[in-house]
């Protein structure tokens, strides 16, 4: 009896137990209807597929562009400006590299009267044909250069020309001597041609006459090569009385006749325009002088258009 009745006891507190599992977990399972708590687990198959959610599309950086630089358009150049320009050619120079054939043949008159050496130089001092000594020269001493044959370049001393040695041009500043002269030369002539017209073009503005004629709107001086009335000028070219040129370079003589001239020679005279082709190391220049004649001599030779003296 005991034994059944514990058996009973065992049997409903089951029935209890289930029952009381059934109401919050068990009902809504068995019932198809499942819900959602913080300790539900989610199921397997859920009825309605969740959407991700969409993220906010992402916008590219806008590249800023740098408007380009539109490049002002150059001023217009005026009939005067543009004859200055033939008038005053700048000089077609040649460059470095032709004039010393690529350090090949460099022109005896390139040359520079000195040079210096990176290192010190021994010279031998030789009598009669005898090495008796010699003599150190520390880096930094002038020495004439003589001749340049390939790399090898020839010095001499200039307290002792006698006294000579060959080392390589590298180890001297000649080409560097060379090369600051040519680009002294070129920011010379280009300045030269710069100031001219720059005075020329003051001087014709205050001359609107010889504008004209010097622009072709009115009547020009014909080449007088053949009058005998530039025998004089001839001969002051021929005793080297103008600066910088020679008879040889005269291409044209033009006699003007009698003008009136300002500047330093201010007076009346004869006047005589040359035109020269003037031949440097640098190449050829064309240029022109007048001459001022009085008393069937060259007083004085001047610019064409400035008067200035040459």
């Amino acid at each position: 009896m005991k034994g059944f009745l514990g058996t009973l006891l065992v049997i409903c507190g089951l029935i209890a137990a289930g029952w009381f599992c059934y109401e919050p977990y068990i009902k809504p399972l068995l019932e198809g209807s499942p819900t959602m708590t913080d300790d539900s687990v989610i199921p397997d198959k859920p009825t309605v597929a969740e959407k991700p959610e969409e993220s906010a599309p992402v916008s590219k950086p806008k590249l800023v562009t740098k408007p380009k630089e539109v490049a002002a358009t150059p001023k217009p150049k005026t009939e005067l400006e543009q004859f200055l320009e033939k008038r005053y050619p700048m000089p077609e120079i040649l460059p470095l590299e032709t004039i010393v054939d690529g350090w090949r043949n460099v022109p005896p008159n390139a040359y520079p009267k000195a040079v210096t050496s990176t290192e010190t130089i021994a010279f031998d001092l030789v009598v009669d044909g005898q090495k008796i000594g010699s003599s150190n020269l520390s880096p930094g001493t002038e020495l004439k250069p003589v001749r340049l044959v390939g790399d090898q370049l020839t010095i001499t001393s200039l307290a002792n020309p006698a006294m000579n040695e060959v080392l390589p041009v590298e180890k001297t500043d000649f080409k560097q001597r060379i090369t600051a002269r040519y680009n002294e030369f070129v920011a010379f002539k280009t300045d030269e041609v710069e100031k001219k017209r720059a005075t020329a073009k003051a001087a014709l503005e205050k001359n609107p006459e010889r504008l004209a004629v010097l622009l072709g709107k009115a009547p020009a001086k014909v080449d007088s090569s053949g009058d005998p009335r530039i025998g004089p000028v001839k001969a002051s070219l021929r005793n080297g009385e103008a600066a910088s040129v020679t008879l040889e370079e005269a291409k044209s003589f033009t006699y003007n006749g009698t003008e009136t001239i300002g500047g330093e020679f201010a007076g009346t005279y004869e006047t005589v325009t040359v035109h020269f082709e003037v031949t440097t190391i640098f190449g050829k220049f064309p240029t022109e002088y007048k001459a001022l004649l009085k008393g069937g001599k060259v007083h004085a030779w001047i610019d064409p258009i400035t008067d200035d003296r040459i």
